[in-house]
């Protein structure tokens, strides 16, 4: 079961869009119209910032760029 399976299209759309300006900086103005309509994209592609993310929180350098950035990092998650 997925966090998401309550959410409609929109909705994902939404959360992509701006979890995607949040740890980019821009809003992903590349997805083909199928591509934005299609909820398993918007999920995968929401999936894929999060292993991004979460790719960097694995050394202490990751961590704290993502800390400068702005994002709430909790050090007692690593020790």
């Amino acid at each position: 079961m997925s966090h998401f399976d309550g959410l409609g299209v929109e909705d994902l759309q939404s959360y992509f869009s701006d979890f995607h300006k949040d740890y980019y900086g821009f809003r992903p103005r590349f997805a083909t119209p199928e591509q934005w309509r299609d909820r398993e994209w918007l999920i995968e592609s929401i999936d894929a910032i999060h292993d991004a993310m979460d790719e960097r929180k694995k050394t202490p350098e990751g961590r704290a760029s993502l800390r400068a950035e702005g994002w709430v990092i909790d050090e007692k998650e690593f020790a």
